[in-house]
């Protein structure tokens, strides 16, 4: 197996932190130890809450999360390849902890370019090596090396069900969220205020947000929304007119706190009384997906 990136661009390697930033705060809210599966192909690479449950939420509880990020690696690596086992098995699975790639990319602000690559040390590690710039002009330049262990996921011990794309197929309703600084600013406020937050988009374009609590009611409204148009080819669910969820507002703040970029769009896809299922893109060139579950009353 293969696996190595470059990245030169300094607004690329600020770009690709941000990134994993956003991994590194979803994995510390969402995951009990705080790793997630890093899928990379030849055409693409993925971050993925090693315990997905694509087609397994609405359950109830507490309002369980899961989340699945995918990366055009040609947008951001000046050098990019992988190589799998063989032309068939031409992918790598790893299990990775975020933060510590983080603190590595995070470890000099002096970088002029950043290599990454699958390295075998006493134990299969991600090592990032930092060329840092020349302090002065008669000094050569400096390089850091970070090992980060990383236990590598044998392809022939997973199902066609593992770490597979969320299932969109079950949507009943898709809406455009409000600008995102003007939902985390609300968020905030009703935290203060009540545990959950229930959810209501209409096909006419309008989103509800309602808490009720012991001492006040307090909706939101936001209208003249965008609508989509609803996977075409569905066999187990069925359009709505109006849908509903009611989520928890700390796995929502936790969410909406963890993105690290500025997104171009936010689309709230919902499972009546079931989950929320959130596409975060940005650039075209980045989706990110996470999926809250709905609370039972």
């Amino acid at each position: 197996m293969k696996f190595g990136v470059k990245l030169i661009d300094s607004s690329n390697i600020e770009y690709f932190t941000q990134i994993v930033s956003t991994v590194s705060k979803l994995c510390s809210k969402t995951a009990s130890d705080k790793s997630c599966a890093l899928k990379l192909t030849p055409d693409m690479v993925f971050f993925i809450l090693p315990e997905f449950a694509a087609n397994n939420l609405g359950s109830g509880g507490s309002g369980r999360t899961s989340f699945w990020i995918s990366l055009d690696p040609k947008s951001i690596f000046d050098f990019y390849i992988c190589e799998g086992k063989s032309m068939d098995d031409n992918l790598i699975m790893l299990e990775i902890q975020a933060e510590n790639l983080l603190r590595a990319l995070k470890s000099s602000p002096n970088m002029k370019m950043v290599r990454i690559k699958l390295t075998k040390r006493q134990t299969p590690c991600i090592t990032v090596e930092i060329d840092l710039h020349s302090m002065s002009s008669k000094t050569s330049s400096r390089t850091i090396t970070h090992d980060i262990p990383v236990k590598v996921i044998s392809s022939s011990k997973l199902s066609s069900n593992d770490f597979q794309e969320p299932n969109i197929n079950m949507t009943n309703l898709s809406i455009l969220m409000p600008p995102i600084k003007i939902v985390k600013h609300m968020i905030e406020r009703m935290k203060c205020l009540s545990d959950f937050v229930s959810l209501e988009a209409s096909d006419q374009g309008t989103l509800t947000f309602k808490i009720d609590a012991d001492a006040v009611s307090v909706c939101t409204y936001f209208r003249n929304l965008t609508n989509f148009p609803i996977h075409a080819q569905r066999q187990n669910a069925c359009e709505y007119s109006l849908c509903t969820v009611r989520l928890s507002l700390k796995r929502l703040s936790d969410f909406i706190n963890a993105l690290q970029f500025q997104p171009n769009k936010i689309i709230c896809n919902f499972v009546n009384n079931k989950y929320a299922h959130f596409f975060v893109i940005h650039n075209e060139d980045l989706v990110l997906q996470y999926l809250i579950s709905s609370v039972l009353i």
